[in-house]
């Protein structure tokens, strides 16, 4: 093992949100290196260089296992393998959310899609079903009634994958044709957008075209959010709040988040705080 305190940049795709983080990285001086995630590879028995990592992977699966190996040889990852662990699994994080009272919708897991039938009873319809590993609204569904989901149910024993056997139902909350991305950087909620439902979608990611607003955080909304984040461990993540007619509840949080439209719409340049936190715990060791 060779220690060297090097910030080792990980990608597998240089997205406009990794250009960003590059430039405000030169721009500070940080001693870092890209590294394709694709061109690693790990020895054993053998030397290893150990570094931090700082990880931007689009896979959730290569993310997971750069954090973890990059810890288990001795380095350390940004955000830490616990964290990214707990981010990737929607059920985990909401258990975990629920557990350090940070508010979340009524929500179910469930392993089988009978289990799943009888949760339904539990949350009422509509309700909203979703994978629960998984980013950019893909494969959420909405159900409308016990037909509606038993047509999902067979739609998902079709795709022969084994996460699919399992369910985490929610209840369907009733926001105003947005929800809200907030940026947490440390412990501070540094911007956040609203994002807007098009052409009558229920699902409201910029990622599916949504529109987006700039957000004046207020306190309540500042503390869910840093709330969340130091519920899963973690350095810094974008948080997927709702309002409902309760208050804010926090949907899910995201380890490796794409933060380019929260810098365009809010003006604050979120990669250089970003940058700033890498820099500030290289500095502490």
């Amino acid at each position: 093992m060779v220690l060297i305190e090097v910030v080792h940049f990980l990608y597998d795709t240089i997205r406009l949100d990794e250009k960003l983080l590059i430039r405000e990285f030169d721009n500070l001086g940080i001693n870092y290196r890209l590294v394709n995630a694709e061109e690693v590879i790990f020895e054993f028995p053998g030397v290893n260089e150990v570094g931090i990592a700082f990880i931007r992977t689009v896979s959730q699966t290569r993310t997971q296992l750069l954090s973890q190996m990059y810890e288990v040889i001795g380095g350390r990852s940004i955000n830490p393998y616990a964290s990214i662990m707990i981010g990737n699994n929607k059920a985990v994080t909401l258990a975990i959310l629920n557990r350090f009272g940070v508010p979340i919708p009524n929500t179910v897991v469930a392993l089988s899609s009978e289990s799943a039938t009888k949760a339904l009873g539990i949350i009422g319809f509509p309700a909203i079903v979703k994978p629960i590993h998984g980013s950019w609204g893909r494969l959420v569904s909405l159900a409308g009634s016990t037909e509606d989901f038993a047509l999902l149910a067979r739609h998902r024993s079709s795709m022969e994958n084994p996460q699919y056997e399992t369910y985490l139902i929610q209840e369907f909350v009733r926001k105003p044709g947005r929800d809200i991305r907030v940026t947490v950087v440390g412990d501070e909620a540094v911007a956040a957008i609203y994002r807007y439902a098009v052409n009558d979608d229920w699902r409201t990611n910029t990622a599916r075209g949504g529109r987006a607003e700039a957000v004046t955080i207020d306190p309540e909304l500042e503390d869910i959010s840093v709330r969340a984040t130091k519920a899963i461990g973690a350095y810094y993540v974008g948080v997927d709040v709702v309002e409902s007619d309760g208050g804010y509840k926090v949907l899910e949080v995201n380890t490796v988040p794409e933060f380019k439209n929260v810098q365009r719409v809010t003006g604050v340049n979120v990669a250089r705080r970003i940058a700033e936190l890498v820099r500030d715990v290289v500095k502490r060791g």
